[in-house]
């Protein structure tokens, strides 16, 4: 296995699989700042960023492309919300793992989001504990889905 510059390799790298692969990530976000954030919290810890995009339109299409483990997604955003790409993008693959942040933590709000297939959200304003702790858990939370499956 080459070793890259730009992983960190630990015994047991937090962005990496039981396979000991890193875990592929489609980070979605229209405010930059946000989205540089999240990218960079993510690849310090092994996971693999597959590429980041701004509105919805482009998570779609984005997804259809590089197929990643997980999304990370912003609610609000132009062209295309959160909330719609979310939908078409399980529409056509139901097992999507999407996390969506937003900066609403209404009841309504998550409600609708986990309604649409969400696998969890992220209040805004995010930090490196936030998406790192929420990715686990989602993480954790589909291996013991898998397990019950039989996968």
């Amino acid at each position: 296995m080459s070793k890259s510059p730009s992983i960190p390799r630990t015994k047991n790298p937090e962005g990496y699989d039981e396979h000991g692969k890193p875990v592929r990530v489609l980070v979605i976000d229209d405010e930059l700042l946000t989205r540089r954030l999240v990218v960079q919290v993510l690849r310090s810890v092994g996971y693999d960023v597959v590429t980041e995009g701004e509105n919805g339109r482009v998570a779609v299409q984005l997804y259809d492309k590089y197929k990643p483990d997980i999304v990370t997604m912003d609610v609000r955003m132009p062209v295309l919300g959160g909330l719609e790409a979310l939908k078409e993008i399980k529409k056509k693959h139901q097992n999507a793992t999407i996390v969506m942040l937003t900066n609403e933590n209404s009841k309504d709000t998550v409600k609708e989001l986990i309604l649409a297939g969400a696998s969890g959200y992220i209040v805004k304003p995010v930090d490196r504990t936030l998406v790192l702790d929420k990715l686990k858990e989602v993480r954790s939370r589909i291996r013991a889905e898998e397990d019950e499956n039989g996968h």
